[in-house]
């Protein structure tokens, strides 16, 4: 076993880093003062004296006097045990793994603290490159430019993409065509978010708070999610004004979103103009996909008088559509009512 992988193997075990290079060090040396082991293992001469102490309080060295602190190692059997004991548990983890991967999943969840807080921008990118059919971001310019390439890559999918810019006082002076589907601008700092089909969230505080408390959270539940997009929503998007849309003006035009495709229509609807539009989503009843064209015959909204109120969010919001198959209610995200999830919302046409 080469040094590097013995090193790995220590801090494995419990060591620091100083530690497991200074007791590796002490084995070679045999016996040598503070500084020689500081000098030949790379741990700073500040930090080798309490390395050494902690060394001794787990019983590897003991530490004497001789003109200087002088270290040596202790018999290492009890080392030796207490790794033949890792290697025990790592193989019956690795059971313990086989056996959980063949059982049924009871929850299909998950919560993760990452540190460094920066990782969580490759863990973005990976979420943002496996998108189907929305991105949600709140973002600085600056992480804008890093996941660029991976927003183009979705658009160029045909993702819907809704992109704030956020902490400048101005707007980016980017060319956000072919990139994103719509962006906003949000010139106070906020927290970087990434939410993707309505499953994967990455978030990491505001980058004001002190280095100490930066962390990236990475989340994998629909539950959870549906909570950061109402964040989302009400904090990052609906309050701040348009600074570039690439949707389509005419039909047909594509929503992700049920509040804002049903505000866009009401109107027209409300005039007596005939709708026609597609619906991707989920059939309640039956947990299966479903595809659905038709002309909307209804719809239940609470629309606020001066742009989006909280009633906008909280209200119920829905579309009845008569179909080749029949009538069907359609709902939002988290739907409980209706009989059908809405995800996609294309309006194909209104005359």
């Amino acid at each position: 076993m080469d040094t590097e992988t013995l090193r790995s193997t220590l801090e494995d075990v419990g060591l620091t880093q100083y530690e497991a290079e200074a007791y590796i060090t002490v084995l070679e040396l045999g016996s040598a003062s503070a500084t020689e082991i500081a000098n030949a293992s790379g741990v700073p001469q500040a930090r080798i004296y309490d390395v050494l102490r902690n060394l001794e309080g787990s019983g590897y060295v003991e530490t004497y006097e001789e003109d200087s602190l002088r270290a040596r190692a202790r018999d290492p059997a009890e080392i030796i045990e207490k790794l033949d004991a890792y290697a025990e548990t790592v193989a019956d983890a690795g059971s313990e793994l086989e056996d959980r991967w063949e059982e049924p999943t009871v929850e299909n969840h998950q919560v993760s603290v990452i540190r460094p807080a920066d990782s969580v921008f490759d863990r973005a990118a990976e979420k943002i490159e496996d998108a189907k059919n929305e991105i949600q971001t709140a973002l600085t310019p600056d992480q804008y430019q890093t996941l660029k390439s991976a927003l183009v890559s979705a658009h160029d999918r045909g993702v819907v993409i809704k992109a704030t810019i956020t902490g400048v006082e101005e707007p980016p002076d980017f060319d956000f065509e072919g990139v994103v589907t719509e962006v906003r601008h949000r010139r106070l700092p906020t927290p970087f978010l990434v939410l993707v089909d309505r499953l994967s969230a990455c978030f990491t505080p505001a980058e004001s708070v002190h280095p100490a408390q930066r962390y990236g959270l990475l989340i994998n539940d629909y539950s959870l999610s549906h909570m950061v997009d109402w964040y989302f929503q009400t904090a990052f998007w609906e309050p701040w004004p348009t600074i570039y849309s690439g949707r389509e003006t005419g039909t047909p035009r594509v929503y992700t979103n049920i509040r804002e495709c049903i505000r866009d229509i009401y109107t027209a609807f409300d005039t007596g103009k005939k709708i026609i539009l597609t619906v991707h989503g989920q059939l309640q009843t039956e947990g299966v996909e479903k595809r659905l064209t038709g002309t909307v015959v209804d719809i239940t909204y609470t629309p606020g008088e001066n742009g989006p109120a909280l009633a906008t969010f909280t209200e119920e919001a829905s579309i009845e559509m008569e179909t080749a198959e029949g009538t069907f209610n359609i709902g939002g995200w988290g739907a409980m009512l209706e009989d059908i999830e809405g995800r996609r919302f294309v309006v194909e046409s209104i005359a």
